[in-house]
């Protein structure tokens, strides 16, 4: 490409794609560390162009997760009525 022609040169073109790419996964990453109970500012890794991604996935793959308590059982309301029901029938039996 001459230097005067308008356009994109490939580092240019490699950069906006990098850019558009690295834009389309900060949502995605963001919700992923946030669950994990990382740090979010890993984020930042992203935005180098050749490492980024490569560091981001490493920290992910090697660092050591926080342990969190487990989620409480989700039950619909007929379920949890029904629970309720047969644990007040055991303790009047026991009573």
């Amino acid at each position: 490409m001459d230097v005067g022609e308008a356009g994109l040169g490939g580092w240019q073109l490699a950069m906006l794609v990098h850019a558009v790419l690295t834009l389309a996964a900060v949502w995605p990453a963001r919700q992923l560390l946030r669950r994990a109970g990382l740090p979010v500012f890993w984020l930042v890794w992203l935005a180098l162009p050749l490492f980024g991604w490569a560091v981001f996935a490493t920290l992910l793959a090697f660092r050591t997760w926080p342990n969190l308590p487990p989620r409480p059982e989700k039950l619909h309301p007929r379920e949890r009525l029904k629970r309720q029901r047969a644990k007040d029938r055991a303790v009047m039996g026991e009573g």
